[in-house]
């Protein structure tokens, strides 16, 4: 409900606000993980920790080819699987949403975004194919055991130059300490 009062010689004006909230439905969403999620840490042009490249791939860096910052990553090759990941600690019961940017050669129908478990099976990704410019990627997973998950994105190059360019990793999770 919206109350508002206007004072036309003065040209000020004054409201009053009231919002209400049901407490059950409120819940608080962090987002500090996944580390080095825009690749500005990565201090050469080859991936470093946290992350593990799956492949051919390696860092944009200062190149103006990110989607912000200075840096981003990339995989490119004419055959096989070409991707990136990095280790998670993931809570059963919890719903993890990860968002990241990727843009791609115009050739790439098989291309993967998501999670993995420990043993590197997928168990919740989306698939894309070309995308022109950066595009967010969006996929959500709640786990029903806790443990190390790993969240990734690639590509499956078929005899043919492939490429991808990938910046802004963000994992959202429920935050404990408001609990």
């Amino acid at each position: 409900m919206k109350n508002c009062i206007r004072t036309t010689t003065l040209a000020i004006m004054a409201c009053t606000c009231s919002f209400f909230f049901d407490e059950r439905s409120v819940q608080a969403l962090c987002a500090a993980r996944p580390d080095d999620r825009d690749f500005e840490n990565q201090t050469t042009d080859v991936i470093r920790m946290p992350w593990i490249v799956e492949g051919r791939g390696g860092i944009d860096r200062d190149k103006r080819l990110s989607q912000s910052g200075r840096n981003n990553a990339w995989i490119r090759n004419n055959t096989g699987w070409n991707g990136i990941r990095q280790a998670v600690r993931l809570n059963a019961g919890d719903t993890y949403t990860l968002t990241g940017f990727v843009r791609t050669s115009g050739n790439v129908r098989d291309g993967y975004f998501g999670f993995r478990d420990s043993q590197q099976k997928p168990v919740s990704e989306i698939k894309y194919g070309p995308l022109a410019s950066y595009t967010q990627l969006k996929v959500q997973y709640r786990p029903t055991v806790s443990g190390t998950y790993y969240i990734f994105t690639g590509i499956w190059a078929l005899n043919q130059d492939s490429w991808a360019q990938i910046d802004n990793f963000v994992l959202r999770f429920p935050c404990r300490d408001t609990e």
